[in-house]
């Protein structure tokens, strides 16, 4: 029945339609810029430590173009857009749940182990970043809103391109989230204890990568089992 797996419903009038058929360089666009624009908040912080330009400025500008950029790759197809808003609404809950549980576990191991780090050490930094010196009070809470922001929007990111796969894609994601902090993160803190920094920072994506890989995919297979019983049938398209 069309509409019970927005996603088959794209496949599929892709493949009976000819006239919908991409170029190369398209069909990329189409994958990548609707999760891609998730990852912006990110790329504000990498921008601003590589050459120190506003962070909120630069953030505010990637997302006004990024905004642009889906609106165009989406435009005139309805049945992607539908797909699309679905995995955002799945990604908010995920991310936030997988965010709260990487910080809960980076807490927990350097309060267990006596690491000589703290998992919070850039929360302040986050908020200077954004909205210069100030009170320490709201800088912190302008840092733990951005590292918020960062959790649920790379959840986001992730449900959208790998909603569907199983868990290991969670965790691969994650670990490619880590490679960049590890490449950022140790010049601008200016982290001595590495190793206990690389632990604890590891210890937190893994984390986070399972509760999105499993947290995705069910709360997917949960709205499509629902879809299929508000119209009284069986979903035919299984889980990827």
């Amino acid at each position: 029945m069309p509409g019970e797996n927005p996603d088959a419903d794209v496949r599929a009038s892709e493949s009976a339609d000819p006239a919908s058929t991409r170029t190369g360089g398209r069909r990329l666009l189409t994958l990548l810029v609707p999760g891609g624009v998730f990852l912006l908040s990110g790329a504000s912080l990498v921008v601003y430590v590589l050459t120190g330009a506003p962070m909120a400025l630069v953030l505010a500008l990637l997302v006004v173009l990024g905004v642009g950029a889906v609106a165009v790759t989406l435009r005139g197809e309805p049945e992607r857009r539908r797909a699309w808003s679905i995995r955002v609404r799945v990604g908010v809950p995920v991310g936030l749940a997988a965010t709260v549980l990487y910080d809960l576990s980076r807490w927990a191991l350097v309060s267990l182990a006596g690491l000589h780090v703290s998992p919070f050490t850039a929360f302040p930094l986050f908020g200077q970043a954004l909205v210069g010196e100030g009170a320490s009070g709201a800088v912190w809470g302008w840092g733990v809103a951005f590292h918020l922001l960062n959790g649920v929007a790379f959840g986001i990111a992730y449900t959208v391109w790998f909603g569907h796969r199983p868990v290991w894609a969670g965790i691969a994601f994650a670990l490619g989230l880590e490679a960049f902090m590890l490449a950022i993160y140790p010049g601008w803190l200016d982290i001595r204890a590495l190793q206990e920094f690389t632990q604890m920072s590891v210890l937190g994506h893994l984390v986070y990568g399972t509760a999105l890989g499993v947290g995705a995919r069910w709360l997917l297979r949960r709205g499509a089992a629902r879809g299929a019983e508000r119209s009284g049938s069986t979903p035919r398209e299984a889980v990827r």
